[in-house]
């Protein structure tokens, strides 16, 4: 697992298993709705399982919670997963995000697609078979993502939501408060905050902090990414409505039918 840590993984969340209702659940933190993603389940510090997803990484997830007739690879996972659960060992989930700034000249290049080869033939994860599903013959290929894409993605089941109106001094500065409403949403002063702003797949990162408020509501600073979108997208005493996905990731939209006007700075 240190492996992993070192370049980049992160703990997201963690699988739980519901005997009285007998049901197979994921937990995620972080990084749910996350797009080209690397995951990695762990078990006492050892790697499960190593593999990648285009979808949000809680679509890829709800593959493994909830597997189709046809799908192997998650129900194999699903299975496994529940065995280990039931003798009292935690299984924990990992990811890696695709940051989006690795290029090769004016191309993209996929971090997951890049380094899940690799890592599955230098680790060799116990589930993966010792191989990458990428590398085994194309029509295999072509056969697990067909079962793997089949489910729709879910929709992400959010924790609350809540507005603030954009005040001069979030506008200009690129930070926001939380009203005592909805300030249980979010976590802990000082924990790092995924902000999906607008309709982006790729979050900016900033961080709750509890202290500046004597009430101890958050306030969530976003630094220039934050302002910069403020600055694009709304006006000041625009209604900013947020969806909270996690208590460490949020998604920001503007209101469009609800736009107040500007007022002097």
């Amino acid at each position: 697992m240190n492996r992993l840590l070192a370049i980049g993984f992160e703990p997201a969340g963690h699988w739980t298993l519901d005997l009285e209702k007998d049901k197979l659940n994921f937990e995620l933190n972080r990084h749910s709705a996350q797009k080209n993603v690397l995951y990695a389940f762990v078990c006492d510090g050892q790697v499960k399982y190593v593999g990648k997803s285009v979808r949000a990484l809680a679509a890829r997830m709800a593959g493994y919670k909830t597997p189709g007739k046809t799908q192997t690879t998650n129900i194999n996972n699903h299975r496994r997963i529940r065995e280990l659960l039931a003798k009292g060992v935690a299984v924990e989930i990992l990811a890696l995000p695709d940051s989006g700034f690795l290029h090769y000249g004016q191309f993209h290049l996929n971090l997951a697609a890049a380094l899940e080869d690799d890592i599955i033939r230098v680790i060799d994860p116990e589930w993966n078979g010792g191989v990458s599903e990428s590398v085994v013959n194309a029509s295999t290929r072509a056969r697990i993502e067909s079962e793997q894409e089949q489910a729709p993605e879910p929709i992400t089941t959010l924790i609350g939501t809540f507005s603030f109106v954009l005040q001069p001094t979030y506008y200009r500065t690129g930070f926001f408060n939380v009203s005592v409403s909805a300030q249980e949403f979010l976590g802990a002063d000082g924990e790092t905050i995924e902000l999906f702003l607008g309709n982006s797949q790729q979050p900016i990162l900033g961080t709750i902090n509890r202290r500046a408020n004597a009430n101890g509501t958050p306030r969530i600073m976003g630094g220039t990414g934050l302002r910069d979108w403020f600055s694009s997208n709304a006006t000041v005493l625009t209604e900013i409505c947020v969806e909270v996905l996690s208590l460490t990731a949020i998604r920001l939209k503007t209101n469009e039918n609800n736009l107040w006007g500007q007022i002097p700075s």
